[in-house]
């Protein structure tokens, strides 16, 4: 074997040692903080109109629990409601719609309302819902109360924004009008 080829084969057994920690695992300063769980995220509502005036639909902070938070729509000060339909558009590639919890609002008198709620299954960054109370009879909300609990899970750090479309309050009407004047505010969900 001539010297040259005695170098060629030394160099290259040299540098697949050199590079054969780099290749599998093992120690070092970089990897002392790399790996296992991801950080975790602090979900949060901010709200378009934290103070709702009366007449508006407004969708407000409920809890929260590490990367999950609850976002409540509200009613506030509406007299003879009998139900409402709205669809709440987010971005379903930073968030996920996990479930809902009912309200307060249309559940006065012992009503019993009907909660229709789903994410729309051609668009999944949209649920569609609809809440009627059951016994036919309208009610007054005094302040401002929930009519649903949306929960949502933030995926990663970031703010997105959170639209309400397509949103009515039904009267009590033989056949259920809307309720002129109300003004419907949402906001957006925040990780970090």
């Amino acid at each position: 074997m001539s010297g040259a080829a005695r170098r060629l084969g030394s160099l290259a057994l040299l540098l697949a040692l050199v590079a054969a920690p780099a290749c599998g695992g093992g120690g070092g300063e970089a990897a002392a903080g790399s790996g296992g769980s991801p950080t975790p995220i602090a979900a949060s509502f901010l709200p378009d109109q934290p103070s709702p005036a009366a007449g508006n639909a407004a969708m407000a902070q409920g809890s929260t629990a590490n990367d999950i938070v609850t976002v409540t729509l509200t009613l506030t000060d509406t007299n003879g409601v009998l139900g409402t339909a709205f669809e709440v558009v987010y971005d379903p590639i930073h968030c996920a719609y996990m479930g809902f919890t009912k309200g307060s609002a249309l559940e006065q008198g012992g009503d019993v309302p009907n909660y229709t709620i789903a994410v729309d299954p051609s668009n999944l960054g949209r649920v569609v819902a609809a809440i009627v109370r059951t016994s036919g009879n309208t009610t007054n909300v005094t302040g401002t109360r929930t009519m649903v609990g949306l929960q949502f899970r933030i995926k990663e750090a970031g703010t997105y924004p959170v639209t309400i479309e397509n949103a009515v309050v039904y009267d009590g009407q033989p056949s259920p009008q809307p309720i002129p004047g109300i003004l419907w505010f949402a906001g957006a969900l925040k990780g970090v």
